[in-house]
């Protein structure tokens, strides 16, 4: 929506999106304040928004969900709000679906850069085998619509993609430091 929703609107997408509009009885009494229900979703592995500020502005919106946590990392462009990095982490499943307790682990990374001429998406999924594929879509608006699609692999050391999982509904600030979580070798993008 390129805008940080109201907590009321947050509140009805919880309802809408996350619990198919059937909240339980339980849900509901928690679904008073977004504050509360992050709280009680946390604790109750249900999906939750939360949006953290520095200086008055939005920096970073996560969202806890089911068996990921996904982190929106966002800066204002042309007065709307733009995602200019997304991470995704999956809740402690390593290799072969097995539980690896009190970890999560870095499974994907987009890269946007967007001005009047072109938008550039990398795209990066780590797999369970120590690849990376990266995946680079090029869009030029200027002079003409054109689509540039290309992708690799490589063979990467996966051990720093485990990290600590967040204690609480809102630890999650350490994730927010990408420039000593991503490693040199998974920028080396176009």
């Amino acid at each position: 929506m390129k805008e940080v929703m109201s907590e009321e609107d947050t509140l009805e997408n919880i309802v809408d999106l996350s619990l198919d509009r059937k909240p339980t009885a339980e849900d509901k009494k928690h679904l008073k304040n977004a504050e509360d229900w992050a709280k009680y979703a946390f604790d109750n592995d249900k999906e939750y928004y939360v949006t953290f500020f520095k200086d008055g502005e939005p920096i970073a919106c996560v969202n806890n969900y089911f068996e990921t946590i996904s982190i929106d990392f966002l800066t204002y462009h042309n007065g709307e709000l733009f995602i200019y990095l997304f991470m995704v982490y999956d809740k402690g499943k390593g290799s072969n679906n097995k539980d690896v307790d009190g970890k999560i682990f870095l499974r994907q990374i987009e890269l946007y850069d967007e001005d009047a001429d072109k938008r550039i998406t990398n795209k990066v999924l780590f797999r369970d085998n120590g690849i990376m594929n990266v995946k680079t879509i090029t869009k030029t608006k200027r002079p003409e619509f054109r689509m540039n699609y290309e992708e690799k692999e490589t063979q990467v050391n996966l051990s720093h993609n485990w990290l600590r999982k967040p204690q609480n509904y809102t630890d999650y600030e350490y994730l927010f430091d990408y420039q000593n979580i991503l490693k040199p070798e998974y920028l080396d993008l176009p």
